[in-house]
């Protein structure tokens, strides 16, 4: 999977020239290195994050998760060259906005397979673990099943991307035991061998560290959810 070619195919995308449209208090700048920017907006009416991810060297970007309100995402993403969408899981509060942006934008949208059905989104493009280049960065695609079976999260260089998998305080909600038991396995295996300072940006909500959630792990396996 790589962005760059995914885009060699579709013509080139509208340009949104001015962040005019946001009101000053409805984004937010999360992180920013002389490599990463990471921007944010909360969208109704489940207050869901959806993130912009840009390389600093190129300007190329990435939405994740278009939850909603669409012209506020394009409005967010506005200076910057989007490649892609990419959906953290196909659950519909998530995927409000993906199909609207995707079309202005000419942009693919990236699902894990496990979950495009659920999404009710047509036309999409896999979300696949491994790694994939944006720009002079390197993505972390993880697979966290659990809360779906197409959950996914993405990591790039020290900030996470967690979706519905983890919150500060806890794990996403399961349907089941058999998907608590997974999406625990998930966050053992794949999510708590990263370092403490790693900085895990949910799905809703506020943002935490690996550091600060890790001492909790066993009292939520304890508990059960």
């Amino acid at each position: 999977m790589d962005f760059d070619d995914c885009r060699e195919a579709v013509p080139p995308p509208r340009r949104w020239t001015s962040l005019d449209g946001v009101n000053e208090d409805s984004a937010e700048r999360l992180y920013t290195s002389d490599r990463i920017v990471v921007d944010k907006i909360v969208t109704e009416p489940l207050d869901n994050n959806v993130f912009l991810l840009t390389c600093v060297a190129t300007s190329k970007s990435v939405i994740i998760d278009a939850a909603a309100e669409a012209e506020r995402v394009l409005e967010l993403a506005a200076g910057t060259d989007v490649r892609a969408i990419l959906t953290t899981h196909g659950h519909w509060d998530h995927v409000g906005a993906a199909a609207e942006v995707a079309a202005v934008l000419s942009v693919p949208v990236h699902i894990g397979q496990e979950d495009a059905a659920l999404s009710g989104l047509q036309g999409t493009h896999p979300l696949t673990a491994g790694t994939t280049a944006l720009g002079e960065l390197e993505l972390e695609i993880v697979a966290t099943p659990g809360h779906t079976p197409g959950s996914y999260c993405i990591g790039v260089g020290p900030v996470i991307f967690t979706g519905d998998t983890l919150f500060p305080g806890g794990p996403g909600a399961t349907q089941d035991d058999a998907a608590f038991a997974q999406i625990m396995e998930s966050l053992d295996t794949r999510l708590f061998g990263r370092p403490d300072d790693t900085m895990i940006l949910p799905g809703h909500g506020l943002h935490t560290t690996i550091g600060a959630e890790r001492g909790s792990v066993e009292e939520w396996r304890e508990r059960g959810w």
